[in-house]
């Protein structure tokens, strides 16, 4: 009975012209299989956006239908010997947060498993090209969520996206990639390791065929996925033409949440998400707890009962010389040369503190003596 609901709704998506929102209308009107192929041609222009030229296109397909239903047998054989799950939104396993979305795609490829707390999860985007400032604040957040065993969604792009999915293998969280090419095929593929890592703890994701290649017009779709999944997104970095700066667009239409983290006014990387900022298109947030308190009546099932300090709680008990260091850096990195000649200390105090405050995780160090905010 499964297979018989996927070959029908499959069939229905190689229909030109016919795309999600028409076919969840053809869904709606008709039971099975058996009455939309022998269903006439006046009852099909009955259904809101089925026009006559719509129409003649599916009597078209009717007529042909034996040809598209060896095409699709082929296609689970293809699936099977990848090890490719194929559902419809009509499936016990569609993600449930996806489903109530617009243009939601009728039928989703994966690698891996899919589960049902992926209701209580958000995304997390970003620039290809983070600043350290990003990649550590990127792996702070995605590193604190986890701990809360609250799933993240990202796009396995290179960058923020993959520092997501790497944080939460680790932390053993459950994560999702959601690609813009078919299921089976790795892009980009320095993520090779990182793609078997994700389908042994979560899910690939795609609504593209199998074998489908990561052409560019497929990343919007997949972003408008990314949102569709999530109860909220968050961007840390993006330019101000970034592709999850379209993540977020598509999160606000489909009523979710969407948060960004603030960056600095000179720099490229946080143009965009210091805008929609500005716009008051996205929340500004410093923390986890600036997304919890926005979405706890929302995630109050999974929340541990223990509630994250405010970052800002953290810098306490510093001693005069940690005190100085501390307000010389920020959240770019800084050598210690520099660090050295704005706190008018000692290099050999400078290198003391800096150690205890590395410590107390109020800062970080990174290669070349360099130093950040954390």
């Amino acid at each position: 009975m499964v297979e018989d609901s996927l070959k029908f709704i499959w069939f229905l998506s190689k229909i030109n012209k016919l795309g999600n929102t028409k076919i969840r209308n053809l869904l709606r009107v008709f039971n099975s299989s058996y009455d939309f192929l022998n269903c006439s041609i006046n009852e099909l222009r009955r259904i809101d956006g089925i026009d006559t030229n719509i129409a003649a296109e599916i009597e078209c397909a009717r007529k042909d239908r034996q040809r598209y239903f060896t095409e699709f047998e082929n296609v689970l054989r293809d699936a099977e010997r990848k090890k490719i799950n194929i559902i419809t939104i009509l499936s016990k396993e569609y993600p449930s947060n996806l489903k109530h979305i617009f243009d939601a795609p009728v039928i989703l490829y994966y690698k891996g498993i899919l589960k049902t707390s992926d209701k209580y999860s958000l995304s997390i985007v970003g620039t290809r090209n983070p600043t350290e400032y990003g990649k550590y604040t990127c792996e702070k957040f995605t590193e604190k969520l986890s701990a809360l065993e609250i799933p993240i969604i990202s796009g396995f792009a290179r960058g923020i996206d993959s520092i997501v999915h790497k944080v939460c293998i680790n932390k053993n969280n459950l994560t999702y990639a959601v690609l813009g090419s078919g299921v089976d095929v790795i892009y980009p593929s320095e993520n090779r390791k990182l793609y078997s890592e994700i389908i042994e703890q979560g899910a690939v994701v795609s609504e593209f065929p199998i074998g489908a290649k990561p052409d560019k017009v497929n990343f919007p779709r997949r972003n408008r996925i990314i949102s569709g999944m999530s109860l909220g997104s968050i961007v840390i970095e993006s330019g101000i033409k970034g592709g999850s700066l379209l993540t977020a667009e598509f999160a606000l239409d489909q009523g979710k949440e969407v948060f960004a983290v603030p960056g600095y006014i000179n720099s490229k990387q946080s143009e965009g998400t210091n805008e929609i900022i500005k716009k008051g298109q996205a929340k500004l947030i410093t923390c986890v707890d600036d997304i919890l308190s926005e979405l706890e009546h929302k995630l109050k099932p999974v929340l541990k009962k223990e509630m994250f300090v405010k970052e800002a709680e953290v810098v306490t008990n510093l001693n005069e010389a940690e005190k100085k260091i501390y307000d010389v850096l920020g959240y770019e990195l800084k050598h210690i040369d520099s660090i050295n000649e704005e706190s008018g200390l000692p290099i050999s105090d400078c290198l003391v503190n800096l150690l205890s405050l590395e410590f107390k995780g109020v800062i970080r160090q990174s290669m070349g003596k360099n130093f950040i905010r954390v």
